[in-house]
């Protein structure tokens, strides 16, 4: 373009050379329009190149600037053959590498073998069609694998084209969803084993979620049981309060822990006593976030219990009536012994008789009297 300007105004020169006669004045005067136009023009144009340069120039920078200091491992590889042409620093510390051993690599060489050919086949048949490739597993320089989750762009502007692939580390994530899946296949293991039956309460969006043994438990489907924790529905309308109070109790002095012992409302319409503990699970502001608990169905032993609870009171009743019983006739032969001591008796041996009977009369009412006593405080 600067070149086009330049052979114009040389052009316009020699014009203005030939019309240097006293009849070409006008011409002499439109020739030096021209010839200021066209270099006005060549001067914008030369700035306007060099500005659009220097813009050109400070976007690749900034562009290479937050590629190199990307927190999240990046790379450009060929499209063809995979060969990285860049990777940041980012890539360099996660996965061990040089960056010169980088450029010497392929994409195929942070992977195990037996991943390489399902890269290969996914970007051929996906490769311009999709960002996301989803999890992969990916080989670090020590041998150690791990797990990413990768999204990619197609580069059509390199020659034969190229990708800019982003990596995010989601090891840590895998192995902390298989310890939750192994944990809550263990809860399941030990709830056919102790009948509990493992609860899982999302504080924030209030959902409550029943794992395996509920519903055959408790007699309810998925449809009948609300997933709001707080309606509380199912227990017992005379605990209910009770056991609203307790909760909201626990989330406001934010305590690690709960438990509670309740009446539990069966589909059929029977009623199971049930004891329910809780393990409250806060987010990093410390606020509560999740409880996870288990319901135990604690039926049996509580009828158990309420069996032998009126099976002392009975025996207590029985012990008061027999000591009274048999207090009463003591009582008497206490009177008759103290009558005859109280006469005169002649007979050595069986005025001694008449003391013996009357020490033995004596314990007698004592034990009796411990008896009662005994009851009575138990009734208390």
């Amino acid at each position: 373009m600067v070149g086009v300007i330049c052979l114009l105004i040389i052009d316009s020169i020699r014009d203005l050379s030939a019309a240097s006669t006293p009849e070409g004045g006008i011409g002499r005067y439109s020739l030096f329009k021209d010839l200021l136009f066209l270099s006005v023009a060549a001067i914008i144009v030369y700035f306007s190149v060099g500005f659009y340069k220097k813009i050109h120039f400070g976007t690749e920078l900034n562009y290479q600037q937050l590629f190199n200091g990307s927190p999240l491992p990046m790379y450009v590889m060929t499209k063809d053959t995979l060969q990285f042409l860049a990777v940041n620093d980012a890539m360099v510390k996660l996965y061990g590498f040089t960056e010169a051993e980088f450029l010497r690599m392929t994409a195929f060489d942070i992977r195990p073998s037996e991943e390489r050919g399902r890269v290969k086949a996914f970007l051929d048949e996906f490769g311009e069609l999709t960002n996301d490739s989803g999890r992969w597993l990916h080989q670090k320089k020590n041998g150690d694998c791990f797990f990413v989750q990768i999204t990619f762009h197609y580069i059509p502007l390199i020659e034969k084209g190229a990708y800019l692939v982003m990596i995010t580390d989601i090891d840590k994530s895998i192995n902390d969803e298989k310890k939750i899946s192994d944990l809550l296949h263990l809860y399941e293991t030990v709830n056919r084993a102790t009948n509990d039956v493992i609860w899982d309460y999302n504080i924030v969006t209030d959902e409550l979620t029943w794992m395996q043994g509920y519903f055959e438990t408790y007699g309810y489907t998925k449809e009948s049981s609300a997933n709001s924790f707080w309606a509380m529905q199912k227990i017992h309308p005379d605990d209910r309060d009770y056991v609203q109070e307790e909760f909201k109790r626990v989330l406001d002095h934010k305590r690690k822990d709960w438990s509670a012992e309740y009446r539990y409302i069966c589909a059929d319409g029977t009623v199971k006593y049930i004891r329910d503990r809780g393990y409250v699970i806060f987010s990093p502001a410390g606020e509560p976030v999740r409880m996870i608990g288990a319901l135990q169905d604690i039926d049996k032993q509580k009828k158990f219990e309420q069996q032998l609870l009126s099976q002392n009171e009975q025996l207590k009743e029985i012990a008061w009536i027999h000591s009274h019983q048999v207090r009463r006739p003591l009582s008497n032969i206490l009177g008759l012994i103290a009558l005859i001591k109280g006469s005169e008796v002649e007979n050595d041996e069986l005025r001694q008789l008449i003391d013996l009977l009357a020490v033995s009369s004596r314990e007698l009412d004592d034990a009796v009297i411990l008896i009662n006593r005994e009851a009575m405080e138990g009734t208390a």
